[in-house]
């Protein structure tokens, strides 16, 4: 399932042929774990109650569908039928509503002919169970391609199936089950070779469910690559015998009605000369019947009440998953734990070995399961590295089933999610940040000063939460001066804390290193500084040691040896100079003087704080004299706190997405 997961999620950047490849591969390594019920599941054989056998005492009922997935199918539609015509059958032909162009003549002249016209989605590449919102929304489409075609029947999809959200539908049958198919998208199997009645509620009625019985025609002949109809006949044979329906998919998209062979084509003569096996072997003993025909039958003869199981668990608390991938995610997703602890809720953490998140995580006494660590700055080990922690947090997602992800902008946490269900929020305050093409979050939540246009995706999908993301823990921050001792902090002198550019983010630009240098040659002149340095990396560490080696020993340069809480070491500065934006917006939200020396390209937030003056953009290496000012500040003020208006806009929205899940 896990493979499978993976494969689906990255299909649409995988060449065709490849694709075809892989899941051949897929096929065989499932087949040898289900040869006990595949084809064949011996389990499947039990009748309803009271069961009183076909019409007309026929042996077993026989149901021809065909599914057409795409334009190239539909041009053999005349072709697929007239093979059945010339032998006697009639079947259902269920199109897909959105992806090409249906041909209203093509419906009248299959249903003047004795044929079935049904619904297959409205997208043919899409689940639209991921959510009942995403299938919400395609309801009312499918409703209406429902009345305007005059169909009853649907068909989902790749055979994605949610049986209680199908009662939304104005069907008298589904057809998006099967008794054993150990080899697709969702292989849950049925387990009967009947129909069967799922009733609705006060607000629903019900329909019959009819599950195929049959291999579908593309496992067999494309993925399998089978050069005979051996398998059909071993199935309908096995179904005729313990009297059950046998209900069969073709597709002629995957059907080659001349001689040029093709990796992606089976010959027609395949299906031709199943149906004359049926034809000649079972003659007058098969109820041939039309999907629509046969759920009538079933609901004036076996209409059962099933009370379905979906949402009658008892009630958990629901989990929460958060993924810490960098430092300064813990301070702020700190009071987000607490906030969903208290609302009742579950929080499970997964964080990254990488800088200091660990050591951090571990002050701040956050519970977490390490996973993953950092591949260095080189682009393609980045996006090596993001891969293989995307799986890495799989195990961890199937074990605690989380109801919603969270993360300020983890891009394996997205990848992880996608590939298991999970719906995702991304909290993002830098709109410039660069993510995976192939990466689309369920949610995205950004602070009020960043305008939702920046974002290409959807609208519906961002949402805002007012102030800067700093107001989330800032607001409940009290000084500790213990890391004056903790640090051997000169407080007689001037205190800068300096944190260096990110020289391994995406963001990095070239002349934030060299202000960085300049930065701190002109602090080490003036005799009255201390500087408390935070190297981002060892290879930062090295430099500055290697580089200002005499400042180290003496005590004029502090390199602490452990994670350090940032808010207390901002506080107890003077001021605080720094190539990164977290730490530059959380001085400027305690009132602390802040020097930035980021030369990527400025963001909305840092626009703002700019602008009212709290926050000093050094363009060169001038504006280090021009623009710092180096005096001491008052930190025994009392620090002005702000409402709690960010965190629970936050946690509101994380709140509101369980909410739409459990619907």
């Amino acid at each position: 399932m896990l493979l499978k997961n993976i494969y689906f999620f990255f299909k649409s950047i995988i060449p065709r042929l490849l694709q075809i490849q892989l899941r051949r591969y897929h096929v065989y390594r499932q087949h040898k774990l289900h040869t006990d019920n595949w084809p064949i599941d011996r389990k499947s054989v039990k009748p309803p109650d009271e069961w009183a056998g076909w019409p007309d005492g026929k042996k077993f009922a026989l149901v021809l569908t065909h599914d057409i997935e795409s334009a190239n199918g539909l041009n053999k539609c005349y072709q697929l039928m007239e093979i059945d015509e010339q032998l006697g059958f009639r079947s259902s032909f269920n199109f897909v509503s959105e992806d090409y162009l249906v041909p209203t003549e093509l419906r009248r002249q299959l249903t003047d002919h004795g044929f079935e016209v049904g619904v297959h989605g409205l997208h043919h590449c899409n689940n639209l169970f991921r959510s009942k919102l995403i299938f919400q929304k395609q309801v009312i489409q499918i409703n209406r391609y429902l009345k305007e075609w005059g169909s009853v029947g649907f068909r989902s999809p790749s055979m994605y199936h949610n049986l209680e959200l199908l009662h939304h539908l104005n069907i008298e049958y589904d057809a998006s089950t099967f008794d054993t198919d150990p080899f697709e998208p969702q292989p849950d199997g049925i387990g009967t070779i009947f129909p069967f009645w799922v009733s609705g509620n006060s607000n629903h009625k019900g329909y019959v469910e009819i599950p195929y019985t049959l291999p579908q025609d593309f496992l067999l002949f494309i993925l399998m690559q089978q050069k005979n109809i051996d398998i059909w006949k071993k199935k309908l044979d096995w179904v005729a015998e313990n009297g059950g329906m046998a209900l069969f998919i073709s597709h002629p998209d995957y059907m080659n009605f001349d001689s040029v062979s093709h990796h992606e084509k089976y010959p027609s003569k395949y299906y031709e000369d199943f149906l004359i096996y049926i034809k000649t072997k079972y003659e007058g003993q098969y109820w041939h019947v039309l999907p629509k025909d046969l759920a009538r039958f079933w609901i004036n003869n076996y209409k059962r009440k099933i009370i379905l199981d979906y949402g009658r668990k008892k009630h958990k608390k629901k989990k929460i998953w958060i993924d810490l991938d960098n430092t300064p995610h813990i301070p702020f997703f700190k009071p987000i734990i607490d906030e969903l602890n208290k609302r009742g809720y579950e929080c499970i953490m997964t964080a990254r070995d990488a800088y200091q998140v660990l050591d951090l995580a571990d002050r701040y006494g956050l519970k977490y399961k390490k996973i993953g660590h950092h591949y260095g700055k080189q682009k393609l080990l980045k996006v090596w590295g993001t891969m293989i922690r995307s799986l890495e947090l799989l195990p961890f997602i199937i074990k605690n089933k989380p109801a919603v992800a969270v993360s300020h902008g983890s891009r394996t946490q997205i990848i992880a999610s996608r590939l298991s269900g999970v719906s995702s929020l991304v909290l993002i305050d830098y709109e410039h940040a660069q993510g995976l093409v192939i990466i689309h979050p369920n949610h995205i939540m950004v602070p009020n000063l960043i305008s939702t246009s920046s974002f290409k995706i959807p609208q519906e999908k961002i949402s805002q939460y007012p102030g800067i993301k700093e107001d989330v823990y800032v607001v409940s921050y009290t000084p500790n001066p213990s890391i004056i001792n903790e640090l051997k902090i000169d407080d007689r002198k001037i205190i800068i804390t300096i944190r260096p550019p990110a020289t391994e983010a995406h963001y990095f630009c070239q002349a934030s290193e060299m202000l960085f240098e300049a930065s701190m040659r002109y602090l080490l002149q003036k005799e009255e500084t201390q500087l408390i340095l935070l190297p981002r990396n060892k290879r930062q560490e090295a430099f500055v040691k290697e580089t200002w080696a005499s400042a180290v020993k003496s005590g004029r340069i502090i390199i602490p040896d452990h994670a350090v809480n940032g808010l207390d070491l901002m506080w107890y500065s003077d001021l605080v100079i720094s190539g990164g934006g977290t730490m530059n917006r959380e001085a400027a939200a305690l009132g602390v003087p802040v020097y930035s020396i980021f030369r990527g390209t400025i963001g909305a937030v840092d626009h703002y704080l700019s602008q009212q003056g709290r926050l000093i953009l050094l363009e060169q290496p001038a504006d280090l004299q021009s623009k710092i000012k180096l005096v001491r500040r008052n930190k025994n003020r009392e620090l002005e706190h702000t409402d709690k208006a960010a965190l629970n806009a936050i946690v509101d929205k994380i709140e509101q997405i369980c909410a739409e899940r459990s619907k």
